[in-house]
């Protein structure tokens, strides 16, 4: 049986017909730690178990930000009758990893290489103890910029590179995998016309980049055939945090596209 997590999710039930809810991962925030941290199989579970213990009726608009583009990718391969439409932010584009010396990304690897990375070498040890918020989060306000500082520290606790393991990056891997496959050139959008919002600080995929495997953010660009690309510029990674209103306005447009069934590139 699945292990619903330790946290129900915070939603903001201001609006009559959309609610915004939010979750920690396993492992993260005020999340107790499962038997398989971050790893895909654990999260979208996990997730799929929180929305039914919590009664939050779908379908569902999921926003994943960085490595959560995975996530949000794989639940909707799961459990595709729930969900209404995607919106990445920045999602992961190049993960690597150093092996024997090494460095490469991890779909570039076999996972008897990824596994080889591990255990950690003696000389990777933990860092310091944060102390303080740093960019980008010190944009956050004084008294969430204290909450996180207090929940990086349960986190610094908790870590121990000699235990560190290579189950969340196979898992990773092949989930990108199963990504650079569905969106080769030639083959239909694997989504079909779900409603799918890419928001990046930098400009919409090529033909080019999406027959290359340098990276995986131009390959949501051809997840779906209705999707839109925006750009938020001179953004950095947490787009979230340098423009917060670019993400509520990208996720109001794919809940309007869902509602109406009206393209996204309908002006």
């Amino acid at each position: 049986m699945a292990r619903p997590p330790s946290t129900g999710p915070s939603c903001n039930r201001e609006s009559p017909k959309t609610r915004a809810c939010s979750y920690d991962r396993a492992g993260l925030g005020w999340s107790d730690p499962g038997p398989a941290d971050e790893t895909v199989e654990q999260t979208i579970v996990d997730l799929h178990a929180l929305l039914r213990a919590a009664r939050e009726e779908g379908p569902y608009l999921l926003v994943g930000a960085s490595i959560g583009g995975i996530f949000i990718e794989a639940y909707q391969r799961a459990y595709p009758e729930e969900v209404a439409g995607l919106v990445f932010t920045n999602s992961s584009n190049r993960i690597g990893i150093s092996v024997k010396g090494k460095v490469g990304l991890i779909w570039d690897l076999s996972e008897d290489d990824v596994r080889s990375g591990f255990p950690l070498p003696p000389s990777v040890k933990r860092g310091p103890k944060p102390t303080r918020e740093g960019e980008p989060f010190d944009r956050l306000p004084p008294d969430l910029q204290a909450v996180r500082l207090w929940l990086d520290v349960r986190l610094w606790e908790r870590s121990d590179p000699a235990k560190a393991a290579p189950d969340s990056l196979l898992s990773w891997r092949k989930e990108f995998l199963k990504e650079f496959d569905e969106t080769d050139a030639g083959k239909k959008p694997p989504l079909g016309d779900l409603p799918v919002v890419v928001l990046s600080s930098g400009p919409a995929a090529t033909e080019s980049g999406r027959q290359t495997r340098d990276g995986a953010a131009a390959l949501l660009d051809f997840l779906s055939s209705n999707t839109v690309h925006l750009t938020a510029m001179g953004s950095g990674h947490e787009i979230h945090l340098y423009q917060p209103a670019v993400v509520v306005q990208a996720a109001l447009r794919a809940v309007s596209a869902a509602r109406s069934h009206v393209p996204l590139s309908h002006p």
